[in-house]
């Protein structure tokens, strides 16, 4: 009890003291540094010394990564040019024909119109990935949700006015390399880059959740984006997997943020008590990050997020040290929401909530039908349990789901064979 205590009041003085420095911008940038390094040599004494003593404690759980294993034929594609894969991808991977891919039809150009400001540059590939002009979007790529993905992706450049003013940013875990080709096949006039995130990062900081797939490493890689993106990209626009947009991107990004470094569509009437456990709320040392806030709940798949205020302040590491709060204390039950509601809620700039109707996919326990919140609608977001390609695979879909069915570029050729 002894060694919980004061790993327990360290925790809370670190997190404490960097959300002073965030929240006091006269202090000096080497108060902060020599914060920093007094936070790691001090985590790493305690921790020494705390592990050592506890013998008892059981291994961390492990945590399941996806893989590909799909049925299906393999379509034709390009040899994979790994000079524009990623500066960081380990050497080690192994490229090996493309195999078990599902297979999609290539999607249609679309094309920028005249009244469109042109800013690719044709001579300079780096340049145009850091575009200045251009908007921004950053998702990840796996295994689970790769159908899911290549509607979102069909859907923004379907609905953008100028969609060659597009830059995706994607990020892959280890093993999905082959996942470029396939987006150069199905959109070939796409601008993007993929980056490859090390699930290393957080794996040993995921603790189990109320939904499996709700663990996976690459569920974290949005709390990277700035430390993995090109320090160029200053703004970039988060979209998670299950969605499409239905109105212009360009509009979203044009969203002004303020001060604020995190913009999304806040829901105040929502019971924000929920999303942290009893051990949360009867801890003072916990729930006093909020006593300076008036918190809201809101969606991590939309967000729009200002890189260099979350590199200047370094919210990636108050992130991580609330993880590892969690994995000693379970102060929460679902996946990566509740850290960035421990660091952003009640500090984000809010944003029409037409730009994220979630819920689409029910609760995250049992999963149910859901119907669309009043209002005008851009974005329509199966977030929940339910997505729509596996239940209308199941002939048992909802009715929104049909929403999502136009901007399937799946080709089960299983089916086309018989």
């Amino acid at each position: 009890m002894l060694f919980a205590s004061m790993l327990l009041n360290f925790y809370v003085s670190i997190l404490q003291s960097f959300e002073q420095l965030i929240r006091e911008k006269e202090r000096s940038e080497t108060m902060i540094w020599a914060l920093r390094v007094w936070g790691i040599s001090s985590a790493v004494v305690l921790a020494t010394i705390f592990l050592a003593s506890m013998q008892s404690w059981a291994p961390a759980e492990a945590i399941r990564s996806s893989r590909f294993d799909f049925a299906g034929r393999v379509s034709a594609l390009p040899q994979l040019d790994l000079r524009e894969f990623s500066l960081n991808r380990p050497q080690h991977v192994p490229v090996d024909k493309l195999t078990g891919f599902l297979v999609f039809q290539e999607a249609p150009a679309f094309r920028n119109g005249i009244e469109c400001p042109f800013s690719y540059l044709e001579n300079s590939r780096a340049e145009a990935i850091c575009d200045s002009n251009a908007v921004h979007i950053a998702m990840t790529l796996d295994a689970t949700y790769l159908r899911g993905s290549m509607a979102a992706v069909f859907s923004v450049v379907k609905h953008a006015a100028c969609p060659e003013n597009i830059v995706f940013h994607f990020l892959v875990s280890d093993g999905d390399v082959e996942l470029k080709a396939l987006m150069r096949t199905t959109f070939p006039y796409l601008r993007f880059k993929i980056y490859y995130f090390d699930e290393m990062l957080v794996k040993n900081r995921i603790s189990l959740s109320v939904r499996q797939d709700l663990e996976q490493p690459l569920n974290y890689a949005r709390n990277y984006l700035a430390d993995i993106i090109e320090p160029c990209v200053q703004r970039v626009i988060y979209l998670d997997s299950d969605l499409v947009v239905v109105d212009d991107i360009a509009r979203l990004w044009g969203t002004s943020l303020g001060s604020k470094t995190l913009g999304a569509p806040e829901y105040c009437h929502a019971n924000f008590t929920k999303y942290f456990t009893n051990s949360f709320w009867s801890n003072r040392n916990f729930s006093s990050t909020f006593y300076e806030r008036t918190p809201c709940y809101f969606n991590t798949g939309v967000m729009i997020m200002d890189l260099i205020k979350w590199r200047q302040h370094n919210y990636t590491k108050l992130i991580e040290l609330w993880m590892d709060v969690q994995k000693e204390f379970r102060i929460y039950e679902l996946g990566s929401l509740p850290p960035f509601l421990l660091v952003f809620a009640g500090s984000i700039e809010a944003i029409e909530h037409r730009w994220n109707q979630h819920g689409l996919g029910g609760d995250n326990v049992v999963g149910s039908c859901r119907s669309l919140h009043p209002g005008p609608v851009s974005l329509l977001h199966w977030s929940g349990k339910g997505k729509p390609w596996l239940r209308l695979d199941s002939g048992r879909p909802c009715p929104l789901d049909s929403l999502w069915a136009p901007y399937d570029l799946f080709v089960d050729v299983r089916r086309a064979d018989t």
